[in-house]
């Protein structure tokens, strides 16, 4: 029997939650020129970015793999988690008269949107693919790696999204910390540099973050065929599993009072 009070919801409402995915879908590329485009032009003009600096003006080896490769297999998760989590922190006040008229579970506004950055981040992968067969990359076993390290990327984002969204409710410097926040996050994240070269010291910080298991191992089975150490996955697993729970407590908390505060 299914206990996830979110969970049930959703399956609850999965209609519902299929409505607000398809309209978020389509206010986001509407009376948009190159529409769905969109969600590869990002992190392929990011990749293009950080490669001819890195390549042409600092020419600096970040790794062993070309340049395209790496900052693209970064780029990718992280263009997924800063969008979900943009959208998530106002979502809730943005729909404020929806959620003042009517009842209805109010987790899935902030998760239509990780939705939609989920569909972006499919077609986003599909190009990653191409690029891995035009620089020849081996596909080994070690690939189906990336799947649970998606899982657990999807449910961190869903859990920071939706914890967000919540006290953004309340307070309204949710939404004025966020950019400073994730240009932060940004930095701390191995998306244009690789961990080998990091300290020690600064390694175990960096790890502190999920993110940054999460970004290097992507790569770790992606592009260099090897498998996750099981321990790590495990160790991040429950740290990411306690934070669900956290978050879905507080969320629950504050949707019970949400139409009069909000």
């Amino acid at each position: 029997m299914l206990r996830d009070p979110l969970l049930k919801n959703l399956i609850k409402y999965k209609d519902l939650l299929l409505v607000f995915i398809w309209r978020e879908f389509t206010i986001r590329y509407r009376q948009s020129m190159l529409g769905i485009l969109w969600a590869v032009l990002q992190p392929l003009s990011m990749m293009l970015l950080f490669t001819f600096i890195f390549s042409v003006v600092l020419k600096y080896k970040v790794s062993n793999y070309p340049h395209v490769l790496f900052f693209y297999s970064g780029l990718l998760p992280w263009t997924f988690f800063s969008s979900s989590i943009n959208f998530s922190i106002s979502s809730l006040v943005n729909h404020r008269t929806l959620i003042t008229k009517i009842y209805f579970p109010k987790e899935i506004i902030p998760i239509s949107g990780v939705a939609v950055s989920f569909i972006d981040f499919c077609i986003a992968f599909f190009i990653y693919l191409v690029l891995m067969i035009v620089y020849g990359v081996h596909f080994s076993l070690n690939f189906l790696w990336f799947f649970p390290l998606l899982f657990i990327l999807v449910v961190f984002t869903v859990s920071l999204g939706l914890l967000f969204a919540a006290l953004n409710v309340y307070y309204r410097d949710v939404k004025l910390f966020s950019g400073f926040l994730l240009q932060l996050w940004f930095f701390a994240t191995p998306v244009f540099y690789s961990i080998d070269k990091v300290s020690m010291k600064w390694k175990l910080i960096l790890f502190l973050n999920p993110l940054t298991f999460i970004v290097e191992n992507m790569r770790r089975v992606t592009l260099e065929g090897r498998g996750v150490v099981l321990w790590q996955l495990g160790f991040v697993l429950v740290v990411i599993v306690i934070f669900y729970i956290i978050s879905r407590t507080v969320f629950l908390k504050i949707e019970r009072k949400m139409a009069d505060v909000i």
